[in-house]
């Protein structure tokens, strides 16, 4: 079946480099996934995510990081001003996964949170990349840059968040 399996590499390698066409031209923004939040862990580089982001025209605050997936201090963030917070975590026992604002609101000074660029994306939507990358792509596209890619679907939230009650 060699030649339908390149013909589905053929077909995800175009729509991969039609999303960073789309993106082409368009001003990085500052971008923080966040992967784990207790304690903070950031997609870095070398892992799928920091080339979604790359591809979609943004910048991984993680940049820099030692391996794909790391832990970072709160402060390091806050100090990189993420413009676009892509959260991906949550780890209470028996919460669904990535489905609690977090605390982001808090620092209002942060470009993202001031901006309604605060995402909380299912986990598996972007974190198991396959014959799904090129619609992974997309969508972070969209959480990126809405201007050239569109608003997100309905099913992930962002935009304004109140800080939570009851939290530390």
């Amino acid at each position: 079946r060699e030649a339908e399996a390149l013909a589905v590499e053929g077909g995800m390698r175009a729509e991969l480099a039609a999303v960073a066409a789309r993106a082409s031209g368009v001003s990085p923004r500052r971008v923080l996934v966040v992967v784990g939040r207790d304690p903070l862990y950031v997609a870095g580089p070398g892992s799928h995510l920091d080339e979604l982001i790359r591809l979609a025209g943004g910048t991984n605050v993680a940049h820099d990081a030692l391996s794909p997936y790391q832990q970072i201090s709160l402060e390091i963030v806050l100090e990189r001003m993420p413009e676009v917070i892509v959260d991906l975590s949550d780890n209470r026992p028996g919460a669904a996964r990535g489905g609690r604002p977090g605390g982001w609101a808090e620092w209002e000074f942060l470009p993202a949170v001031r901006e309604g660029r605060v995402y909380q994306v299912e986990p598996a939507r972007l974190v198991i990349p396959g014959l799904r990358l090129p619609e992974m792509a997309r969508l972070v596209g969209q959480l990126i840059h809405p201007e050239r890619f569109g608003e997100a679907p309905p099913d992930v939230t962002g935009g304004p968040l109140a800080p939570e009650r009851g939290e530390d």
